[in-house]
């Protein structure tokens, strides 16, 4: 899990942040990365299965039965900041890390397109008032996007977009960049 996770350009001190908190670990079966979502009282109710034997991108991918997807995955809040970062997949949220070398707090990767882990993480931090949408880029997440913007815009909260410079999501801008280079929310 984790010589395939730095084939993606993960950071290894990234990866070893995911693993220490308990957000990740290796199945011992499969050796599949396991993304584990934990409610606001660290409780695991989530987990989502990353195969890392892929054959041409198209490796296993899927949640764990019994998972509660209005959880998902999550980085705990900071209740200091007011913003949420909002990712379709755990690995793009863990590419963020990376482009910021360390594992930071007020993520949420919705494991698809799902808006309820955003819902629940919103209501269970009502201090939050900015939302970065940080979506793929292709036209079904745009179009995604443009829904969450205007549906998030209308409860009241200031929304934004972050998008790669390159590539269809921040896991490939990070594979293609060859350097890190911060960037701000």
């Amino acid at each position: 899990m984790f010589a395939y996770l730095q084939t993606r350009d993960i950071a290894p001190q990234v990866i070893r942040g995911f693993i220490d908190s308990g957000l990740l670990y290796e199945d011992s079966l499969h050796h599949n990365c396991v993304f584990v979502g934990r409610e606001a009282s660290g409780k695991p109710v989530f987990a989502s299965k990353r195969g890392t034997y892929d054959l041409n991108g198209s490796g296993f991918k899927g949640d764990v039965p019994g998972s509660n997807k209005d959880v998902a995955f999550r980085l705990p809040c900071d209740p200091a900041l007011d913003w949420v970062a909002v990712f379709e997949a755990p690995i793009d949220l863990m590419s963020f890390c990376t482009l910021h070398r360390q594992v930071r707090s007020n993520a949420v990767a919705l494991c698809g397109l799902y808006q309820g882990p955003l819902d629940t993480y919103l209501r269970e931090n009502p201090h939050l008032k900015r939302i970065v949408l940080c979506l793929d880029v292709d036209r079904p997440r745009r179009e995604a996007t443009k829904k969450f913007q205007a549906e998030y815009a209308q409860k009241g909260y200031d929304v934004s977009t972050q998008t790669p410079a390159q590539g269809k999501d921040w896991n490939a801008y990070l594979q293609q960049r060859g350097q890190v280079k911060d960037w701000r929310l």
